[in-house]
């Protein structure tokens, strides 16, 4: 049992047995969460255990009163940091903190992991979930390239303006929550920069470090989940068009076919939905998909997620969740790709992704979306955008 002090370079740090070492040795094997320093490492995660249960969730309650003690000591030296306005990323925590009550600290959190491993059983895609949050772990180390220039201009725009106050108090980062919905779907945290809700007339302050942002999603995801948990083929080429001429005989635009076989996937009782209700349902088989996953009150996905949800959502539940979790493994197979590349994935928002490309990696473009495409139900095909600047994207087709 061990706990990371400090990451940086020159303050790697950890806690274990009483004492505060500079090295991580072969039996130090169990932490509270996954940092960069411990990449590649076979180390198993508390956290992870839990649920992403925070430490206070976590703390049995004879260690309640301690841990609130020694809790209390540190964020009141945190506190003073901030105060003082002295860098945490400038200095080294066990420089900054008296090695008493780090220890203290570590020793408390140490208790708590350990009950976690006494008390939790190894989650049934641990193998996954480790790698998909040493992913994102590594996306927050990085700063985005901010075009502040460009949104300095705008602060007449009241959301112009919160996002500004946002970038200059320091969120220039994106830090995901794995664990922040039942779905799968990743949530930010609180100090991140607001990628999930940033509006649409403001993503043009995000550009590349490199020289291209390449935006990647699957055609008709939803759609497609739907069909594949029943084990039948993809359709290929367009699912939208496709579904234009041969569930909606011509009668809508690819846009409206899109809308109606999505809304009436998920319950709506609009008029086109309830217009194709016979021709959508023996297409999609709704209610087969609800016998198959939704027991006993509980969807069931492929993935081993089990959410409690009524009949209403349950169809909303399963295929989000399943897209999603398909979608992050496909995104982890295109993320070995890239390793030792200049090029990397900058941010997801849901189920799309954004690349970070270098112009001498564009002809890896065409094996990242291979990869992506090529999922355990077959082939998704995937829609591309560039710009330079992700406020202007246009769409291109490329020979994959």
């Amino acid at each position: 049992m061990f706990q990371v002090l400090d990451v940086k370079n020159e303050c790697v740090g950890f806690y274990k047995d009483g004492k505060i070492v500079k090295q991580l040795t072969e039996d130090m094997e169990r932490t509270w969460n996954y940092t960069s320093i411990l990449h590649g490492k076979d180390i198993q995660y508390a956290h992870i255990y839990s649920g992403g249960k925070t430490l206070d969730e976590c703390c049995p309650e004879y260690l309640k009163d301690e841990w609130e003690r020694v809790n209390k000591k540190i964020k009141a030296f945190l506190n003073s940091f901030v105060e003082s306005k002295i860098s945490l990323n400038e200095n080294c925590v066990f420089d900054l903190i008296p090695e008493r009550f780090l220890k203290e600290f570590y020793d408390a959190k140490c208790k708590i992991t350990e009950h976690v491993f006494k008390t939790y059983t190894q989650p049934p895609e641990y193998t996954f979930t480790r790698e998909f949050a040493e992913f994102i772990s590594h996306i927050s180390t990085r700063s985005l390239q901010l075009d502040r220039s460009w949104l300095s201009g705008k602060l007449y725009d009241i959301q112009a303006k919160k996002l500004w106050e946002k970038i200059v108090s320091g969120q220039t980062k994106i830090t995901y929550n794995q664990f922040g919905s039942v779905t799968g779907r990743l949530t930010v945290t609180d100090d991140s920069f607001p990628i999930l809700t940033l509006n649409k007339r403001l993503r043009g302050v995000i550009l590349p470090k490199n020289d291209w942002l390449v935006e990647l999603d699957l055609n008709a995801a939803e759609l497609r989940v739907a069909r594949a948990l029943l084990n039948h083929p993809q359709i290929e080429g367009d699912h939208h068009q496709w579904a234009v001429d041969n569930i909606f005989n011509g009668e809508l635009t690819r846009t409206e076919a899109k809308e109606t076989a999505t809304s009436w996937l998920y319950g709506s009782h609009n008029k086109l939905a309830v217009k194709y209700d016979k021709q959508l349902e023996e297409f999609y088989k709704k209610e087969a998909l609800k016998a198959c996953y939704w027991v006993d009150g509980n969807v069931h996905t492929p993935f081993k997620r089990k959410i409690e949800s009524d009949e209403y959502h349950a169809i909303s539940y399963l295929n989000q969740s399943t897209l999603i979790d398909l979608f992050h493994r496909q995104i982890l197979k295109m993320n070995k790709l890239l390793e030792g590349k200049k090029s990397f994935v900058s941010f997801l928002v849901h189920d799309c992704l954004v690349l970070d490309l270098a112009e001498e990696d564009k002809p890896l473009l065409v094996d990242l979306i291979r990869t992506l495409s090529d999922t355990q139900w077959g082939t998704f095909p995937v829609n591309v955008k560039i710009g330079q600047n992700y406020g202007e994207m246009k769409k291109v087709k490329l020979k994959v």
